[in-house]
């Protein structure tokens, strides 16, 4: 083999190394087996991974067969994830917005801004968190982003004149997602008669997601009046939901058992919500509060005091921190303690 020849097959290998940083674990059609595959991953959207192998040819994996991805990832969106774990969200958000600028991929970019999502809404900023949620969509309308969607599910504190003024722009939207998040929104305003028929409607969406939360956002107003075989249908319609989805239909579910006095049952669901999808300090802390509350109502105080302690082992200033001091006060001195 001549030098040149050599050489040539040389800056070949390392340009092509220097690209091949990727990882992705995929599952075989049958679930039987799992591969590892190695490359540069060009796109990852809802429905489907694309990634150029080490060979050169390109290989497309549909999306749920995606099991893990490792990928380089820059010293800023490192330090934001960082940050984001010890609950500082307002830094992780400066920093995830610096990752931002400095990242190429576009799929990248949409994990991102889908963190952004979660920051803004942790700060209590439920409009920068849905303008940021619906620029992901833009780019991918099958992003896998619904986990994060900026609903409500807990007894919504009055909107600002400015919350108002988009969640009304969003009720009338182009788009089946602002739809949702205005319908949302707005229903403990003089818009709810609209809102629920914006929400009605979107139960027969053709995006399952949209069906499945437009669906749940329904139960909101028929917990006080829903019967014990209602909220077994709740339970059953969540078993049928893709897991990022059932955060909040779970905490109605929990506050549906609560009502009807089944409080094991109750605290079960909402303890779902700490554990599985710890990212939505939207629910969270309140999902712990009526777990302990349940617990105690149980008659098992001594587990109701460590739900409790929880609370006040997340970020400060939370509204149910004071609430969860108290009981566990109560709690304490119930227990001669």
């Amino acid at each position: 083999m001549s030098c040149r020849v050599v050489a040539f097959w040389l800056v070949g290998f390392y340009s092509m190394s220097s690209w091949a940083q990727d990882v992705v674990l995929v599952r075989s059609k049958d679930a039987r087996t799992v591969a590892k595959r190695k490359g540069e991953v060009l796109d990852y959207t809802g429905d489907s991974l694309t990634l150029r192998l080490v060979s050169g040819r390109m290989q497309r994996i549909e999306s749920n067969r995606v099991l893990s991805l490792e990928t380089k990832r820059t010293e800023s969106h490192q330090l934001a994830a960082d940050l984001f774990k010890q609950g500082k969200y307002a830094a992780a958000l400066q920093r995830y917005r610096l990752a931002e600028r400095e990242e190429k991929r576009s799929w990248m970019l949409r994990e991102i801004f889908t963190k952004e999502v979660q920051c803004y809404q942790n700060k209590g900023e439920i409009v920068a968190a849905a303008q940021r949620f619906l620029l992901i969509l833009e780019s991918d309308r099958a992003a896998r982003c619904f986990g994060v969607i900026p609903l409500r599910w807990t007894a919504p504190r009055s909107l600002t004149a400015f919350e108002e003024e988009n969640a009304r722009q969003w009720l009338r939207g182009a788009t089946v997602a602002e739809r949702l998040i205005g319908a949302s929104w707005m229903m403990a305003t003089s818009q709810r008669a609209q809102a629920v028929n914006n929400l009605e409607s979107l139960t027969a969406d053709n995006d399952l997601r949209i069906g499945f939360l437009a669906e749940a956002q329904l139960w909101r107003i028929k917990l006080v009046t829903a019967s014990a075989d209602e909220v077994g249908i709740w339970r059953q319609r969540i078993q049928r939901m893709p897991e990022e989805l059932r955060a909040g239909p779970c905490f109605l579910l929990g506050k549906g058992l609560a009502r009807q006095e089944r409080y094991l049952d109750a605290c079960l669901e909402l303890l779902r919500i700490p554990i599985l999808h710890s990212h939505l300090q939207t629910l969270v802390p309140e999902a712990l509060l009526i777990a302990g509350q349940c617990l105690e109502s149980a008659g098992q105080k001594q587990e109701a005091e460590l739900v409790y302690r929880e609370i006040l082992d997340l970020p400060e200033g939370l509204p149910t921190t004071s609430a969860a001091r108290k009981r566990l006060q109560q709690v304490r001195q119930e227990r001669g303690l």
